[in-house]
C-alpha cells in the first residue's frame, strides 16, 4: 500500500528527531484534509518557532517546493531559517546546491529552496509562486501585508499558509481564526502554553505559569499564556470602588512617593506609600490634586510643597523637560528651582503607553484576581478618571487601538499614576519587584 504523506511526515519527523507535543501536532497533523490554511494561536514557549521550522524541513524534504519563512523583521525570520539551518544543512552538504545565511537562502538538489522574509519589506515579497508560507507573529504584522503581498504568492501552485502567533486582541487574525470555524479551506487552533508539557510539565499549575499569574494583569496572561483573544476595548482599568477604595490615609512609617503629570492647564498630582504584607508590596494612594484648572508650575509646586509629608522622591512625565513659554524653563526645571527633584524614565519600554497600561493593571488586579493597589477614600477625581479612562472604539474593519482616548481630562490622573508604578516599579524587574526578599 502507498505511504500516505501523513505516514510519511510521522517518519520525517522521527528521522530528524523531532518528537511534537500535543500542541505542535494540531498543527503538523490538521483535522480537515481539504484545508490551505491554518491559523494557530499559541501562548508563551509553546514551541511555534520549533514547529514552524519542523514543519519547513518536512516540505524542504519534497521535491520543487518554494517555502517562505516570513517574520515581523529580519531578526525575527531568522529565528525559523537557523533551525532549518541546523537541521538541513549543517552535516547535508551533498545535498545543497546554495546555502547562505547572509541571503537567508537555502536551495537543495531536488528543486526545493527555503528563504526568510520580513515583513518590513514588502519589495522583497513578491514575484513567486509558493507552496508553503509561514508568517510567524502574524498578529503583529499588518494586514496589508497579507493582503496585498502574501496572499498572491499562493495562487499559482495552490500554497498552503500557516499563521503561527501569540494573539493581540481582536484584531484581523481573529478574523481568519473565526474562518477556521466555518470554511473548509481553513482550519484554526488554540493552543495554551501548557500545551506545551516540555517545558510544563505540571499543565496550569506549573510553578512559572502560577508565578506568572501572580505579576500579571489577568488579560495579559490570558492572552500571552493561555492564548485567548482579549478585547482592548472599553474601560483601561479593572479599578472597582468596592475592592480597591477604604481608609488609607497617610502613615509616617511608610516610605511616601509623589507623581506628577503636568498636563495642559489641568495637572495631575497624586501621593502614594508603599508597605508589605506577607512578603508582597502593597500601595496606597493617599492624597491628590487632581481637575484644578489652570495651575501654573511655579503654583503646582507650592501647592505640592504646602502638603506636610515626607516624600521619599518625586516622579513625573519626561515631557516635562521641555522648555515652555517666555522664561525658556521646563516644568522639570522650574520644580528644581523650588527644591522638588523630579524623577523620570527615557527608556523606550518605560515611555511605551501600552506597555506601562499592562504593567499598572497587574497591580491593580492581576490574573490570579489578587489586588494590590489601593486608593483613599478621599481621592474622589482618580476614582472617576479610572472609572473613565477608555480605549477608542474601533471603526468598522480596522484594528482596536492599543492605547486609550486621550480626552484631556481624565487621562492626566491616570497618566500620573502611571509614572508612579513604571518609575517605582521598573517594568523590566517588575517580577523580583512585586516581591520582597
Amino acid at each position: 500500500m502507498k505511504e500516505s504523506l501523513e505516514q510519511y511526515k510521522e517518519k520525517w519527523f522521527d528521522f530528524m528527531g523531532y518528537k511534537p507535543h500535543f500542541g505542535q501536532s494540531k498543527l503538523h497533523f490538521p483535522l480537515k484534509k481539504s484545508a490551505r490554511f491554518f491559523v494557530m494561536v499559541c501562548g508563551r514557549r509553546f514551541g511555534k518557532t520549533t514547529a514552524s521550522a519542523m514543519e519547513a524541513t518536512y516540505y524542504a524534504s519534497q521535491p520543487n517546493k518554494r517555502i517562505w519563512l516570513v517574520g515581523l523583521s529580519y531578526d525575527k525570520a531568522d529565528l525559523m531559517f537557523r533551525e532549518v539551518w541546523q537541521k538541513m544543512v549543517i552535516g547535508r552538504q551533498n545535498d545543497i546546491i546554495r546555502a547562505s545565511e547572509k541571503d537567508r537562502v537555502i536551495k537543495f538538489k531536488w528543486g526545493t529552496t527555503v528563504e526568510a522574509k520580513s515583513a518590513d519589506n514588502p519589495d522583497s515579497l513578491v514575484g513567486e509562486g509558493l507552496d508553503l508560507l509561514i508568517i510567524d507573529e502574524a498578529a503583529k504584522v499588518k494586514r496589508k501585508i497579507w493582503d496585498m503581498y502574501l496572499s498572491p504568492t499562493l495562487s499559482d501552485r495552490k500554497g498552503k499558509a500557516i499563521f503561527i502567533t501569540t494573539p493581540e486582541g481582536f484584531n484581523w487574525v481573529y478574523d481568519l481564526y473565526l474562518l477556521g470555524k466555518e470554511d473548509e479551506l481553513w482550519e484554526s487552533h488554540q493552543a495554551p502554553s501548557w500545551d506545551n508539557h516540555f517545558a510544563f510539565p505540571d499543565g496550569k499549575t506549573d510553578q512559572f505559569l502560577l508565578e506568572r499569574k501572580r505579576n500579571m494583569a489577568k488579560e495579559v496572561y490570558e492572552q500571552e499564556y493561555a492564548a485567548k483573544f482579549t478585547s482592548f476595548a472599553g474601560r483601561v482599568y479593572p479599578f472597582e470602588r468596592d475592592l480597591d477604595v477604604g481608609k488609607f490615609p497617610y502613615n509616617p512609617n511608610f516610605p511616601t512617593f509623589c507623581s506628577i503629570d503636568f498636563g495642559y492647564r489641568m495637572p495631575a498630582v497624586g501621593w502614594f506609600q508603599i508597605y508589605r504584607v506577607g512578603g508582597v508590596y502593597h500601595i496606597n494612594m493617599i492624597d491628590e490634586i487632581i481637575h484644578k484648572t489652570n495651575v501654573k508650575t511655579d503654583a503646582l509646586a507650592d501647592m505640592i510643597l504646602s502638603k506636610k509629608y515626607n516624600v521619599r522622591k518625586y516622579y513625573g512625565d519626561p515631557a516635562g523637560m521641555q522648555a515652555q513659554g517666555q522664561s525658556g524653563l521646563g516644568d522639570i526645571e522650574i520644580f528644581r528651582k523650588k527644591g522638588i527633584m523630579v524623577h523620570t524614565k527615557k527608556d523606550k519600554v518605560s515611555r511605551n503607553i501600552a506597555s506601562g497600561i499592562s504593567h499598572l493593571r497587574g497591580f491593580i488586579e492581576n490574573a490570579a484576581g489578587e489586588r494590590f493597589f489601593h486608593i483613599n477614600e478621599k481621592c474622589t477625581q482618580i476614582m472617576k478618571d479610572l472609572e473613565n479612562y477608555r480605549y477608542p472604539e474601533a471603526k468598522e474593519g480596522a484594528d482596536l487601538k492599543p492605547e486609550p482616548v486621550k480626552d484631556g481630562y481624565h487621562d492626566h490622573g491616570c497618566d500620573m499614576i502611571r509614572y508612579f508604578f513604571i518609575n517605582q516599579f521598573p517594568i523590566k524587574n517588575r517580577e523580583f519587584k512585586m516581591r520582597a526578599r
